[in-house]
């Protein structure tokens, strides 16, 4: 007999050995796929978390499993669902993470994110978002109508056009964003509509891995725009005459800085080609002048409404657009978020938004 078979032979005896008879091991149909964590304030130490199964069989298609616990670590939650389920749970398939703003608020995010990046079986695409209120609760509402919770909220998270003013975060982008210098993390921001639904409202801000604000989704969309986001979905501008809902067909961003940490300037330009898609003005737009003459108003409004919202990060100390690129480039020795945030909150910005019209809408 060969070697190698001789080897493989005499170790067979072992490896059967090894399987305990009275031991019952999983097959597929078996795991219990979480797909849906969220995590709610308890206190500085502990956390409840609620886990939410994906449906693994036909006939359990409109039947979803539910668990909540209270543990200090994120596993510690699986482990204790395990011993009350007829499944053994397996994080292989976890979708999303569900912060309510309590427990991002007071605890920070970080922490949570940490432990399951470590496990092998996490992927680093899971979404990450805030919710009004509580996890628990917005989890366990039947959303009639609706597919069920794995899979609705899978969907109302994945980017796509209609809400791209939201930066569709992942455990990858948070971390990115947390740990580079510069920039600071922005997730989705959700809210319970009639006990029947779930929406993205808004767009959650974070110091450091707490959230601290929101900002509205026209500022998010201007914020997105100079983040360099390609698609930004339609605006919509409230003007004295009524409501223009622009188009973006193309941008162009332009920042300057003169880099003087001691006395900062930055120019933020972001240069807008658009169609109008919707016009409640009584002008026409068949001629130049009136173009023009929009084209002046909605620079305008747009360009406060970016005033304002730079305005509001700097008295929050941060940066979610990532304003310190270029300044950092020129001072890149003992360079530190924390003393970029100082810096930033009394630099002097100057924004300026120009729109052009390429297309008017079509004209009755």
């Amino acid at each position: 007999m060969k070697p190698k078979l001789l080897i493989a032979f005499l170790l067979l005896p072992i490896v059967v050995s090894c399987q305990n008879p009275n031991v019952e091991y999983p097959v597929i149909e078996d795991l219990g796929m979480v797909g849906i964590m969220g995590f709610d304030y308890v206190d500085e130490r502990q956390v409840k978390v609620t886990m939410t199964l994906s449906p693994t069989r036909e006939e359990e298609k409109e039947k979803v499993q539910q668990g909540t616990s209270t543990v200090e670590v994120p596993h510690q939650a699986v482990l204790e669902m395990s011993t009350i389920s007829e499944k053994i749970l397996s994080l292989a398939q976890l979708r999303i993470l569900l912060f309510s703003e309590e427990y991002a608020a007071k605890v920070g995010i970080w922490e949570t994110i940490e432990h399951l990046y470590r496990d092998p079986n996490v992927g680093a695409n899971v979404f990450v978002a805030v919710i009004s209120g509580s996890a628990e609760e917005a989890l366990s509402l039947p959303y009639e109508d609706k597919p069920e919770i794995n899979v609705y909220l899978n969907e109302l998270l994945t980017p796509r056009i209609a809400v791209a003013f939201n930066p569709f975060t992942t455990i990858h982008d948070f971390i990115y964003r947390l740990t580079d210098n510069i920039s600071d993390p922005t997730t989705p921001y959700l809210e319970v509509i009639n006990e029947n639904s779930l929406k993205i409202t808004r767009v959650a801000l974070f110091k450091g891995d707490k959230f601290i604000s929101t900002i509205s989704p026209e500022e998010a969309k201007l914020v997105e725009a100079l983040k360099k986001r390609r698609n930004i979905p339609d605006m919509s501008i409230s003007l004295n005459e009524g409501v223009t809902t622009l188009r973006f067909v193309k941008t162009r961003i332009l920042i300057e800085t003169n880099g003087d940490l001691q006395n900062l300037t930055i120019s933020t330009n972001l240069f807008v080609n658009g169609s109008v898609i919707d016009y409640e003005g009584h002008k026409k737009l068949d001629t130049l002048q009136n173009q023009v003459e929009l084209e002046q108003k909605v620079s305008e409004q747009l360009n406060e409404q970016l005033r304002k919202v730079i305005k509001h990060f700097q008295e929050l100390e941060i940066d979610p657009i990532g304003l310190g690129e270029k300044v950092k480039v020129r001072n890149s020795s003992n360079w530190t978020k924390e003393n970029w945030n100082k810096v930033l909150k009394d630099a002097k910005i100057k924004t300026n938004v120009k729109v052009t019209i390429v297309s008017p809408g079509t004209i009755s």
